[in-house]
């Protein structure tokens, strides 16, 4: 009851599923007490540092954090590797609460370089915690439920943030306590956490698949630095990862140095820089909440992570170079370019960095997370570092006021937002490479298939030729010629149509083939020499003489009817494709195109398509309509390529034309797969042609299947895309509606197919103006692919697929309850009604 009460409160603040409800509120209150005690830990450390030590100490600072790392994250690594996730968490939680007893005692002791032990530690604590919370996060959910719930985890951690500054500055305002004494707070907040952790325990499952890796991974040798560094070499996106930590932290060193040295230069007192300090990272995370509330999603969903990543570093590199004309204005200029850099870092450049990780394979995540996030994240601290102390050392900074210092500095944070912005867009291109890989074609094309494996022509041409050794010499020698120029023959085949037979019968055109009481038809030995045979045909064909008398024997051939001379007119009709086209010939090949026998019109129709001629093409076109020579019409139109598209068009589009063939049409476009062709069809398709729209949509696509390099429309494409979706949305509602009244029979279950090849259609669509392969994968994964090969494919859609189509296609390929989409759907109809695609 209570688990159902939550997720109807969360519902209606956040998408999420039934199953994530609890598990996303109990980590929500985690990271809340995590940033709640950072809110604290972080002004204490800046003020104490500053008033301690001067801000000229804050490089040697960054980089005794950057090599004390190292060894934090040799035992973090052993820790993860011999410790249940939990356990590690809990162990690491109470070593945190025990330390800030221990510093609290310390600091009143009033040892100078306590303040620097503690710089240390803090940034310990805040590393490790907020790396745990991320662990736990990848380890819970996938892809698309991290995608949706990470705005709401994050906003907790925000939450925290506030209320944990807010509290260090109203209780140093008040004087109710002293900079020191806040560190007594934090272990109450720590045990909060402890807390959580054993409720989220509870709510994982007792044994995942991730969690049997992990115990075969206790089992093999040690993993460390060298591993660890290995992992990242050979992984190009966890390289471009890295290099875009470095490049971000080295920019947010470089920054929070300048605005450390400008506060600690403008504040003199310990208690006043908490106080500021409390206040400002206060009203920092009240602008990242607002920030992240109302950007982070919005531009994850409406851009995706492409424009995500390039937002903060190209406004950093504005904002560096705007110092060198507001000098006059410091103070303001490092407050202002201080919120920039960190109201991202706690919003969407968070939030994007930890999406990154997801595509990676669970065998590699944990390691290089724990290595990336502590190890690569010092190591870029220490390159600052070391940048700030090569800058005062090359330029003569040392004892000069932050104003002399500040431009120098900036000059560097340009050129590594620069660097930044580059890497972004390599490991955008890298995410969606291994999103692509982490997808599988799950069905191979039933055409491409068939095509590949079967020679449907050559088999009919075999099977034409075995036929005709029992009716007619003649018929037999064409066809055994049409086989000799495929040049396909096995030794198997030759030896079965060489066979000699005594059945091969005499024909009315047998003597078309004798000279001086001889036939001249090829001898039929054991094996058969292409070579020879085809010599010894096309002499007999390309003599004058016989050119002639095939011509007289031909019109005294075609104007005899019946059963009886059927054979004689297939023979007639089948020498007329070898023959020079006459206009006597095209009239008498015209006339056997309408014989009464199929047989007789498929020799004819055969021919047709070897002369070419563009007279013939109506009488071919007629027998598209006919199941028995579609096909050999359908061949024969294919044969004179581009030349006649525009006629089979105007067919195509005729309302008057017999159905049938029109339908048939497209298919014959696809074949001559030429650029004009796939305009033409392209065009058809805008024309809205419903009678024959699937087929047209069919065939454009298996043109795209069989030549990639064929452009298509996008203004065209798109806008039917569009339609599409739309027509979808319109089935699902209606679906819906239909399950709502119980009619669950026979109309529903057609409405179901329905809407099946309509978003079929939708991604066929889709494959002519995106990646083609990319787009099948995507299909076929949704339709049958593993729940995290659908969030893969719906990754790879928000990554590919323009902005526009995505919030309208979306609704029909989540996996969330039919009344779901439904009520989306009607969301999408009437934004549709709006809005004009284009």
């Amino acid at each position: 009851m209570a688990k159902n009460l939550t997720y109807k409160i969360l519902s209606r603040i956040i998408d999420v599923r039934s199953e994530e409800a609890s598990s996303s509120i109990l980590l929500f209150f985690y990271f809340f007490f995590i940033t709640s005690s950072a809110g604290i830990i972080k002004p204490v450390k800046l003020s104490l540092f500053l008033d301690q030590l001067t801000f000229e100490k804050l490089p040697f600072a960054y980089l005794l954090t950057a090599v004390f790392m190292g060894f934090v994250v040799s035992i973090n690594t052993r820790l993860l590797r011999v410790l249940k996730r939990h356990v590690y968490i809990s162990l690491s939680l109470a070593f945190f609460m025990a330390n800030l007893f221990i510093f609290w005692i310390l600091f009143r002791m009033e040892w100078q370089w306590t303040s620097m032990a503690y710089w240390l530690w803090s940034e310990i604590f805040m590393v490790t915690t907020v790396t745990q919370f991320w662990i736990l996060v990848n380890d819970i959910y996938h892809p698309r439920q991290a995608k949706r719930l990470i705005g709401f985890l994050v906003s907790g951690g925000l939450l925290g943030g506030i209320c944990g500054s807010l509290l260090s500055f109203l209780l140093i305002k008040s004087r109710a306590i002293e900079t020191e004494g806040l560190l007594l707070i934090c272990p109450i907040m720590l045990a909060l956490c402890l807390i959580v952790v054993f409720f989220v325990k509870k709510h994982q499952k007792k044994e995942s698949e991730d969690e049997k890796k992990k115990k075969d991974e206790r089992k093999k040798p040690k993993v460390g630095y060298v591993e660890s560094f290995r992992l990242l070499r050979k992984n190009r996106h966890l390289l471009f990862l890295s290099g875009m930590m470095i490049s971000a932290i080295v920019v947010t060193t470089l920054i929070d140095f300048q605005f450390n040295s400008v506060v600690g230069h403008h504040f003199a007192e310990k208690d006043a820089l908490t106080a500021f300090f409390s206040m400002f990272f206060a009203a920092l995370m009240v602008f990242s909440l607002l920030l992240h509330t109302f950007l982070t999603n919005r531009v994850l969903r409406k851009f995706g992570i492409r424009v995500a990543l390039l937002i903060a570093p190209f406004l950093l590199l504005l904002g560096s170079t705007a110092v060198f004309i507001l000098l006059g204005a410091l103070f303001y200029w490092a407050i202002f370019i201080k919120f920039t850099d960190k109201s991202f870092a706690h919003s969407l450049n968070q939030s994007v960095r930890e999406l990154l990780y997801i595509p990676i394979s669970p065998e590699i995540k944990y390691k290089a997370k724990v290595f990336i996030d502590m190890f690569v994240n010092k190591l870029a601290r220490g390159i600052g570092a070391l940048l700030i102390l090569g800058a005062f050392s090359v330029f003569g900074l040392w004892g000069k006021e932050p104003v002399g210092i500040v431009g120098y500095i900036s000059s560097i944070v340009v050129l590594f937002s620069a660097i930044w912005i580059i890497l972004n867009t390599l490991i955008t291109r890298e995410y969606v490479n291994i999103v692509k890989r982490s997808l599988k074609i799950k069905w191979q094309d039933a055409d491409k298939l068939i095509g590949e494996k079967i020679d449907v022509d050559m088999t009919k041409l075999v099977f034409d030729t075995l036929e005709s050794k029992n009716r007619s010499s003649v018929l037999y020698a064409m066809n055994l010629f049409d086989l000799v120029k495929k040049e396909k023959m096995s030794p198997e085949l030759k030896k079965i149509i060489s066979q000699k037979s005594d059945e091969i019968r005499a024909s009315s055109m047998d003597t078309l083939f004798e000279l001086d009481g001889e036939v001249l038809m090829p001898e039929m030995e054991d094996t058969i020499d292409e070579e020879d045979l085809d010599v010894q045909i096309q002499e007999i064909m390309s003599l004058d003489v016989y050119q002639e008398l095939m011509k007289d024997k031909i019109n005294m051939i075609v104007s005899e009817e019946g059963k009886d001379a059927e054979v004689s007119r297939m023979e007639a009709a089948k020498v007329m494709g070898m023959m020079e086209a006459s206009p006597s010939l095209i009239q008498s090949l015209s006339k056997l195109i309408r014989d009464e026998s199929p047989e007789v019109v498929s020799y004819a129709v055969e021919s047709a398509g070897k002369l070419r001629r563009r007279e013939l093409v109506p009488f071919i076109v007629r027998h598209l309509s006919n199941p028995y020579i579609q096909r050999v019409a359908q061949k024969a139109l294919v044969g004179y390529g581009d030349k006649i598209i525009g006629t089979l068009k105007d067919y195509m589009g005729d309302t008057k034309e017999d159905i049938s063939l029109r339908k048939a049409i497209p298919d014959i476009i696809a074949q001559v797969s030429t650029q004009r062709a796939a305009n033409i069809l392209t065009l058809e398709m805008k024309k809205e042609n419903k009678d024959v729209e699937p087929e047209i949509i069919a065939a454009i696509y298996k043109m795209k299947s069989k030549n990639p390099k064929l452009v298509f429309d996008e203004m065209i494409v798109l806008p039917e895309i569009m339609e599409k979706i739309k027509e979808s949305h319109e089935i699902l509602i209606e679906i819906d509606e239909l399950m709502r009244g119980k009619k669950k029979e026979l109309l529903t279950k057609n409405l179901e197919n329905d809407l099946d090849r309509s978003i079929r259609r939708i991604f066929e669509l889709l494959s002519l103006v995106y990646p083609h392969e990319d787009m099948i994968k995507a299909y076929q994964n949704i339709c049958s692919g593993t729940r995290k090969a659908m969030d893969y494919s719906l990754e790879l859609l928000d990554n590919t697929v323009k902005r526009e189509i995505m919030e309208v296609l979306l609704p029909l390929v989540e996996d969330i309850p039919l009344e779901d989409k439904a009520r989306k759907g009607k969301k999408v109809l009437k934004t549709l009604e709006k809005t004009k695609f284009s």
